[in-house]
């Protein structure tokens, strides 16, 4: 049995997860934007580069120096995904840890609530044997009984309102 507070919890918890999977999505796509356009500079560079070599072995540096650029790119892009990555995992691992803990504290109040209303239920057994003994004709007998009935109706509402 879930208490409302635990029903909210996984409430906020599906919501923060659609943000979080929106933030990732973009995020993502962003880095690989990122990478898009550090290649698309990367060939401009080269392109002008090529056109200001004047021997081979300049062109030849040009070229080097192109694809190191590409591979910093993808370098960078693949750095930024995977800081990402780190923060979304951290944010489900705190995500996962705050529904534990609210999901214990939930079944705790439940279980408190099962022992208060077992005991109140012991108690007015008790105190109707007490007063079926005493009872001296039957109207005090069935006043003895709807007082019981009564404890067990209002202890029954305690333990319910404190599962809500």
């Amino acid at each position: 049995m879930e208490t409302e507070e635990l029903k909210d919890q996984r409430r906020a918890g599906e919501e923060a997860r659609e943000q979080a999977a929106k933030v990732l999505k973009e995020s993502l796509k962003r880095a690989d934007k990122a990478c898009k356009e550090a290649k698309k500079q990367a060939d401009i560079v080269y392109k002008e580069a090529k056109k200001l070599a004047v021997d081979k072995a300049a062109k030849k540096e040009a070229d080097k120096a192109h694809k190191e650029a590409l591979k910093e790119a993808v370098k960078v892009r693949e750095a930024i995904k995977k800081e990402v990555w780190v923060v979304w995992h951290a944010s489900w691992d705190q995500r996962a840890e705050d529904l534990a803990k609210a999901v214990t504290k939930s079944e705790e109040r439940i279980d408190r609530a099962e022992k208060t209303y077992e005991e109140a239920r012991k108690k007015a057994d008790i105190v109707h044997k007490e007063a079926s003994k005493l009872a001296v004709d039957k109207a005090a007998e069935k006043e003895a009984d709807e007082a019981r009935k009564e404890a067990l109706k209002e202890a029954d509402k305690i333990r319910k309102e404190a599962q809500k």
